[in-house]
């Protein structure tokens, strides 16, 4: 069964950064966020991999900078997340296996490009659970917000917490049915 969500950039509030999009694959979903912060590739780029910039918006790290090397967070308490660089072209494109108890065997892209005054972030994570896309989806809209404070980016934008996003998202995209609960 494949359906796709196709309201990428959509909004609930004035304040709300473009909402991520997934596409579901059977009791899977592929997602994808693009954002765009006003810093150079290289300084976004070192936010994503320098374990001491990662600890200011996602959680302790452990990134050994080579394919097949670790990438491993510690996000919001005492499950982490273990992973596997499949790709490191720095600095443009970050790839790596992700497992943790909310995505076990799934795969996380970043990729960079200039755009204007800054920098193109797009951000997919393929093969998550189905089940816990309302975890997932607003997570990671928390942490795209919370990688723009660290960046020291400009805004006038209130910011929504974890909870505020995840009413967003399972109003959208109706998931009455998924897991709201980590």
């Amino acid at each position: 069964m494949r359906s796709a969500i196709t309201l990428a950039g959509a909004t609930d509030m004035d304040a709300l950064e473009p909402l991520g999009a997934f596409e579901r694959r059977d009791d899977r979903i592929d997602m994808r966020f693009e954002r765009h912060y006003p810093r150079s590739v290289e300084r976004v780029w070192s936010a994503l991999t320098e374990p001491a910039r990662l600890q200011d918006w996602m959680g302790a790290a452990l990134v050994e900078p080579r394919v097949g090397g670790r990438y491993e967070l510690m996000i919001d308490g005492p499950n982490p997340m273990i992973g596997r660089v499949l790709r490191w072209e720095s600095p443009r494109v970050l790839e790596f296996t992700w497992s943790n108890r909310h995505a076990p065997d799934s795969t996380a892209r970043y990729e960079l490009s200039p755009d204007g005054d800054g920098t193109r972030l797009i951000f997919t994570h393929s093969g998550a659970p189905f089940a816990n896309r309302a975890l997932m989806l607003p997570g990671w809209h928390h942490f795209f917000d919370r990688l723009h404070a660290c960046l020291g980016a400009p805004t006038d934008e209130p910011k929504q917490s974890w909870r505020e996003l995840q009413t967003v998202y399972v109003g959208r995209y109706a998931m009455s049915d998924a897991r709201l609960d980590p």
